[in-house]
């Protein structure tokens, strides 16, 4: 079999991802399978091992203070898209870019795995969904391995910020979209199913072992030290590390002679403010100070394996809990272990092959120093056996004929029930079945496929040419080109729309009185005879590919209402915006996507189209999430089709803070029922980042949230307000102060 396996991390890394991935190419490599590995490294490179490939990939963040004569925020940066986009967005986007074009260069695998872990695999499935060519028939898998939204609460950490949601946004649209879930436990299994609402088909197959430590000749001898307690993995809050030092104070209050060494990377303890050890040496001075309690930082693996060899007895703590490598290892090094239940590492410590270890109940006061006195007044014997007894459950749990037996079977199944889709997966309504979705019934003559491309018109002769020249380039084949002339005024304009409609026969103009962009465009919808209606203002430009690839899209998706892209701005600036598939809540605060669109006709006339009400501005914004109300999806492709011209008096050029304010009230009288539903959300999404109205795109931190940004960010996030400067004095301030701070952090950094 011939498969793909993306990753965050590239072993031999310390980690929980890099050991996966090092355990598992290990087992399909030895197996005579093909594996290729794409991981995000320090360094990028090939590495060949034998029928293993690892494709190192290095982030492109690291170019963001490059020299350049590219404009900071364009597709031209090196740094694209980190310049422009959340580091695991951006990630997400470089390795599916790197995946399609080894696919290009040396033909498809059999199927794709990707672990959950902060949405990586998100672009590679939004390629697949829309129709990428070198994904065609290729199944993606979805390990769950620790998924962030689930990790927040854990940790104790806010999850509103938008960078940090939007990775949780993207974790769960991945597991909606993947053709096959594997999780290790039931507990992660069921966290996923809970926390989507939706009844997930998801295999139980364990994590394979490693390979060093499947064979006994390579393990370090076991001498066990009496009273030597040992804790490994990261300090962090969901690992139970702060229950267990504290348990263990109460232990050498009352006397009981022991140690406790704590061997891990340090984290962010969010409630503190502070690193974890550095809370850990405040509160527990004293027990540092007398040798009863050691803090180590992590240690080479064979270093690892020898220090825990010496232990008397392995704790597992954690409040939160996979399947954790630490319990694998400590099992696999014959250890006994002290484990917290009703989390992961319980389902490899109780099993119907067998027992090992012992269970302690943090709810149960005392029942942690009760389990661990009786630990330690075990005899030398008692923990050989009972350490031999986790390695022999543990060896028929994880062992490799075993894990690969299970995982070759689940592929092959996934692989023979792959089929096109005909839902796109949306967080808005999890998939329970599909209900169709209200569309208008017009008596009108409808041509199947056809694109009619609506183009309002007032004054805007320097423009027009370009606008429909880019239409005209398209190689959709059937497109009928409609332009509403909206009581245009100016002599120049008139006498190019002229000219125009004598160079393009097949344009249609209609005339009007000045009645408005929203009229305007619900008039041409009305009498157009396309099934798709495409939105695109007549100083915009649209690429010769983005109405057959939105087209596609439609056409594939029974539920899809609206295609979008992203956009590229021209004139007066040269940055890139980033649209993102329009879900709520966070679209109730701030839109998602432009108005070049191309919009199924019977779902806009359904909903109403635009509302003339909003004529100064956000009428495209109301109209995406009246559609989204109704169970529609819309769908971005992540390239630059739209090009969006930046000029002073448009539009967004002399909009301001008032109007803007007053709309978004007026878009909240329109939808009660949405706003009450997703209130409590709402409020955590405004309260961790500020006025929705200052936030560019959700994959970023907003313009409020500066005091866990880089200088870098600072300043590009300052020059991404710079272009409302015009018409706005509070945004003018915003970004005087935003480079201010950014020149100060720079200079620390």
């Amino acid at each position: 079999m011939k498969l793909f396996l993306i990753a965050s991390e590239c072993p031999p890394v310390p980690g929980g991802i890099a050991t996966y991935i090092g355990n598992a190419a290990a087992m399909f490599a030895d197996a005579g399978h093909d594996i290729t590995v794409f991981a995000r490294s320090q360094q990028s490179g090939i590495e060949q091992q034998g029928h293993c490939t690892f494709i190192k990939i290095a982030p492109k963040d690291v170019h963001l203070l490059a020299p350049t004569r590219a404009h900071p925020l364009s597709e031209r940066h090196p740094a694209f898209p980190y310049n422009v986009m959340g580091y695991w967005g951006a990630l997400s986007y470089q390795l599916a870019e790197a995946v399609i074009d080894h696919i290009r260069e040396y033909g498809k695998p059999d199927a794709i795995e990707s672990e959950d872990f902060s949405g990586i695999a998100y672009f590679l499935m939004q390629r697949k969904l829309i129709g990428c060519p070198e994904l065609e028939g290729v199944p993606i898998v979805l390990t769950l391995h620790s998924s962030q939204y689930m990790l927040y609460p854990a940790d104790q950490m806010p999850s509103y910020r938008l960078a940090d949601y939007w990775v949780g946004r993207m974790e769960k649209l991945c597991t909606l979209a993947a053709d096959g879930i594997v999780a290790p436990t039931q507990y992660i299994a069921n966290q996923g199913i809970a926390a989507l609402g939706a009844n997930l088909d998801i295999e139980i197959i364990p994590l394979p072992a490693s390979k060093q430590l499947l064979h006994t000749d390579q393990l370090p001898p076991v001498q066990p030290t009496p009273g030597d307690i040992v804790y490994f993995g990261r300090l962090e809050v969901r690992k139970g590390i702060l229950p267990l030092v504290e348990a263990c104070s109460r232990l050498w209050d009352a006397g009981v002679e022991f140690q406790l060494t704590v061997i891990g990377g340090d984290t962010w303890y969010h409630l503190q403010g502070c690193h974890m050890k550095t809370y850990l040496q405040q509160k527990y001075r004293r027990y540092l100070e007398s040798g009863q309690l050691i803090l180590s930082p992590p240690l080479a693996q064979t270093q690892l394996y020898d220090r825990i060899a010496k232990a008397w007895c392995v704790v597992l703590p954690s409040l939160w809990e996979n399947f954790p490598n630490t319990c694998l290892e400590a099992m696999l090094l014959g250890k006994v272990i002290l484990a917290s239940p009703g989390v992961g590492h319980v389902e490899m410590l109780r099993t119907t092959k067998g027992e090992a270890g012992i269970l302690f109940d943090w709810n149960v006061p005392g029942d942690f120093e009760q389990q661990l006195k009786q630990i330690l007044a075990f005899t030398p014997e008692d923990i050989l056996q009972a350490g031999q007894q986790a390695r022999t459950l543990i060896l028929q749990i994880a062992g490799h004929p075993q894990v690969l037996s299970q995982r070759l079977m689940y592929l092959e199944k996934v692989i023979d029930r792959h089929t096109k889709r005909t839902l796109f997966p949306s967080l808005n309504y999890p998939p329970h079945g599909y209900t169709p979705l209200p569309q208008s019934s017009t008596s009108e003559s409808i041509i199947q496929g056809r694109v009619s491309v609506c183009i309002p018109f007032y004054n805007h002769g320097q423009f027009i040419a370009e606008t429909l020249e880019s239409v005209y380039a398209s190689d959709y084949p059937d497109l009928e080109v409609l332009l509403l002339d909206d009581g245009s005024t100016d002599p120049q304009s008139l006498s190019k729309l002229a000219k125009l409609q004598s160079h393009y026969p097949d344009l249609k103009v209609i005339r009007t009185q000045n009645q408005g962009v929203a009229t305007a465009r619900n008039q041409m919808a009305a009498i157009a005879s396309g099934e798709y209606i495409a939105f695109l203002d007549s100083d915009d430009k649209v690429s010769p590919t983005f109405y057959t690839q939105a087209v596609k899209v439609l056409d594939q998706y029974q539920n899809v209402g609206f295609v979008a892209s992203w956009l590229q701005e021209f004139g007066n600036s040269q940055k890139v915006w980033l649209a993102w598939n329009p879900e709520f809540p966070y679209l109730l605060c701030h839109n998602m996507v432009g108005v070049c669109t191309v919009v199924r006709k019977s779902a806009y006339l359904a909903v109403g189209g635009m509302k003339p009400a909003l004529a100064e501005n956000l009428e495209d914004y109301e109209c995406w999430l009246s559609l989204c109300e109704q169970g529609w999806v819309g769908v971005v492709l992540p390239a630059l089709h739209y090009f969006y011209r930046i000029r002073p008096t448009s539009r967004l050029g002399t909009s301001n803070r008032e109007q803007l304010l007053y709309l978004y009230e007026a878009i909240a009288r329109l939808h009660p029922d949405l706003y009450s539903k997703y209130g409590s959300e709402i409020y955590h999404l405004l309260n961790q980042n500020g006025a929705s109205w200052l936030w560019d795109h959700p994959s970023r931190n907003a313009a409020i949230a500066t005091t866990d940004l880089t200088g870098m960010e600072i300043l590009m996030l300052a020059v991404n307000k710079l272009k409302r400067m015009r018409s706005d004095g509070g945004i003018a301030l915003i970004f005087r102060k935003l480079l201010l701070l950014a020149r100060s952090r720079l200079r620390r950094e």
